[in-house]
């Protein structure tokens, strides 16, 4: 495993991997709004100070002050510019070069603050608070409406070939992003999905989901979105908060996060293989990834540190 120092601002709200220039990088949101840099190369972290993104804006004439209040990254390397999109609880998506700091561009000062953000394939997807709406937004600005839902967490997944969006919240919606269309919605039942992503087995592609309710949920992307892969699976009392795709010794497993400890799970038949403690810290973000070559699961939590894990930390 290979662990960061401590986030100067803990603890880690939001993180966002990267491949720039050769290396990974890892983008990360602290508790105070301020956006840090970590290269697991180097082990160095960077402060990425970034100007008010509504400076300049009538509304906010009267608070010379303000500052961002960033809690959701996605970066993204286009044309070897390094690109952070980010906004949050209380602050509508605004585009940063991160290299030189500079505002690219800003959606209006209208309420609609972010509820997630990502980045795929050189785009950016925003779920969005009050419009209910999931945006596809190019790094020029301009945006596609994919759909309108109460969603709460985005991510992106490939399974069979295909590019998905994905969305949780008062269900869970699929979009191909390739061709921006909608593929499906499925229900979890009176909970609320707060992560999603999705996975190949065999000649299936599943869509995995946890809930505030603590349960598990999977579905066939190509079948009736009425017949789950099996019913429901309690992993906790308590929510859940992130779930990502691993592979531990050749077999495709879904890691999620309870309490201080990592659970691993079959996500074909709903079933727990694997338990790995993390004494003294809780995971609340996660993602599976590839980082300088190498596929690993990268975490952040509580303590302000990042984790990349490889495959021999999980059993």
């Amino acid at each position: 495993m290979i662990e960061s120092p401590k986030i100067p601002n803990s603890p880690i709200r939001d993180f966002s991997v990267v491949h720039h220039a050769g290396s990974t990088l890892i983008t990360c949101a602290d508790e105070w709004g301020g956006v840090w840099t970590w290269t697991p190369s180097s082990g160095e972290w960077l402060a990425r100070p970034l100007p008010y993104a509504h400076t300049g804006d009538p509304a906010v004439a009267e608070f010379p002050d303000a500052k961002n209040g960033i809690e959701m990254v996605a970066a993204l390397s286009v044309d070897g510019k390094l690109l952070l999109a980010a906004g949050g609880d209380e602050q509508e998506p605004a585009l940063w070069d991160l290299s030189t700091g500079e505002l690219l561009w800003r959606t209006p000062l209208n309420g609609e603050y972010l509820a997630d953000i990502i980045a795929l394939d050189g785009v950016l997807v925003t779920a969005q608070q009050y419009s209910e709406e999931v945006r596809l937004w190019s790094p020029d600005g301009t945006h596609t409406v994919l759909g309108e839902a109460a969603v709460s967490c985005l991510s992106g997944a490939r399974a069979n070939g295909r590019s998905l969006i994905l969305a949780g919240g008062s269900e869970v919606g699929v979009w191909d992003a390739a061709t921006h269309t909608h593929i499906a919605s499925f229900e979890t039942d009176d909970e609320w999905a707060t992560d999603v992503t999705a996975c190949t087995l065999a000649d299936r592609t599943a869509i995995v989901a946890v809930t505030d309710g603590g349960e598990l949920y999977a579905w066939d992307l190509d079948a009736d979105p009425d017949e789950p892969l099996y019913e429901p699976v309690t992993v906790s009392q308590e929510s859940l908060e992130t779930v990502a795709v691993i592979t531990v010794g050749g077999r495709l497993l879904v890691a999620i996060a309870v309490q201080e400890s990592l659970q691993l799970w079959d996500p074909a038949d709903g079933t727990k293989v694997g338990h790995v403690k993390t004494p003294g810290y809780g995971i609340t973000v996660m993602e599976s990834t590839v980082v300088d070559g190498n596929q690993a699961l990268v975490t952040a939590g509580d303590d302000g540190v990042l984790r990349i894990w490889d495959e021999s930390d999980l059993t």
